[in-house]
């Protein structure tokens, strides 16, 4: 019966142990690209990058409004009519979250991706995408590169 006890035990350690993995994230706000939230994350790599990024704000207390799909808010930052920056009469910036992984901005929603690998590194970063006499010219800008003063005081 011992024996039977000690092949369940390495059993399970087994199954476990080559499932979770670390991967590494941070959050980068509007004003700096030093990140104002990063670490490691051991997570099982099945899950996806939405799942896997609710999992780290929620154990980590970082604020966030989102679902698995993708984020809304981080840090508390502005959403709809507070996230947009008129630049002219037919220009402006909507401001938003992206991700990369490995510095990669996947195509799909973060429902979508899944880390690939071990020691994989997430990075939510605050971006804008600039509408131009009705024309969307670029998108996952990040916001520090022009640190606009409506969000960097």
């Amino acid at each position: 019966m011992k024996s039977l006890y000690s092949l369940l035990v390495i059993a399970l350690v087994s199954t476990f142990s080559f499932n979770a993995h670390a991967v590494y994230f941070n959050v980068i706000g509007a004003c700096s690209e030093r990140p104002v939230h990063s670490g490691s994350f051991k997570t099982d790599l099945d899950d996806s990058v939405g799942k896997i990024s609710m999992d780290i704000f929620d154990f980590n207390k970082i604020p966030y409004a989102g679902t698995e799909h993708g984020m809304n808010s981080i840090i508390n930052s502005p959403v709809g009519l507070d996230a947009m920056e008129v630049i002219s009469d037919s220009k402006m910036r909507a401001y938003g979250w992206c991700f990369s992984i490995n510095g990669v901005i996947p195509d799909v929603l973060a429902s979508e991706v899944h880390f690939s690998k071990q020691n994989d590194v997430l990075t939510w970063f605050y971006a804008y995408s600039t509408y131009d006499q009705g024309v969307w010219t670029d998108y996952c800008v990040p916001s520090y590169k022009i640190k606009s003063s409506q969000f960097c005081k």
